[in-house]
């Protein structure tokens, strides 16, 4: 297999150039192999910085690196932060109780319309206990209950998520337990919301990270009294453009 510069791709990115079609196909080949080799829980040491949907939203996808920091310097791809972050796309599963049992599902597949890998992806935590039926007619509502149990079980302090869109960039629920993370500023170019990347380091006990927040969300706030995660790992941005 032939192999590209990724390098001299990001540099024709960050103008707004076109990859030419035979790159773009040598680079999902090139990302698929590396991928394919890695765990479906791919342990990660902080400091990482966890960024959420984009939605093919490119501009913002550069404000956001501007933001949270430039690749190779950063890690955005990853599964499970110094075991204590959980981070996936969507939700829990009631057939889901462990982390290792995450680890055992075949994800060399399309996702199904139901059953652990589907509610993964497509789960949404409410302000109900325990489960409930979800709306959007693929994977489950949960609970405080459920999320409170399932990181006491897998030793977890926090499970981070996207797949909601949030107006502030963030949001914390579940006493602390769960945070979905929205990166799509002003999605499909209507909604008006900012977005977010949520950073964690390896001492958040003494983190002095700070809030480096875009000039139109200065109102942001947020009380932090009940977890070690707060406003202050989290960077907010607004739409980016293209120059």
């Amino acid at each position: 297999m032939a192999v590209g510069n990724p390098d001299s791709w990001i540099a024709q990115l960050r103008e707004c150039k076109y990859l030419p079609e035979e790159d773009m196909k040598m680079l999902c080949e090139q990302v698929r192999a590396i991928m394919m080799e890695e765990s479906n829980v791919q342990p990660v040491s902080s400091p990482v910085t966890v960024c959420g949907d984009i939605h093919g939203q490119f501009y913002d996808l550069l404000e956001l690196f501007r933001v949270g920091g430039n690749l190779p310097d950063t890690s955005y791809i990853f599964m499970i932060i110094d075991g204590r972050v959980l981070c996936i796309h969507g939700g829990l599963s009631p057939e889901l109780r462990t982390i290792d049992q995450i680890r055992t599902i075949m994800r060399m597949q399309e996702v199904p319309h139901e059953g652990p890998f589907c509610d993964l992806m497509w789960s949404d935590p409410e302000d109900i206990e325990t489960w409930n039926v979800s709306p959007r007619g693929a994977g489950w509502l949960f609970g405080r209950q459920v999320t409170k149990e399932f990181n006491h079980l897998n030793g977890l302090e926090l499970i981070a998520r996207a797949h909601q869109l949030v107006q502030e960039g963030f949001k914390m629920m579940h006493d602390k337990n769960i945070v979905t993370v929205w990166s799509a500023p002003n999605y499909c170019y209507r909604c008006g919301n900012v977005a977010s990347v949520f950073q964690v380091d390896d001492l958040l006990d003494a983190s002095n990270l700070e809030k480096e927040a875009h000039e139109t969300t200065e109102a942001i706030k947020e009380e932090d009294n009940a977890t070690r995660f707060g406003p202050s790992h989290f960077k907010i941005f607004d739409a980016g453009t293209c120059k």
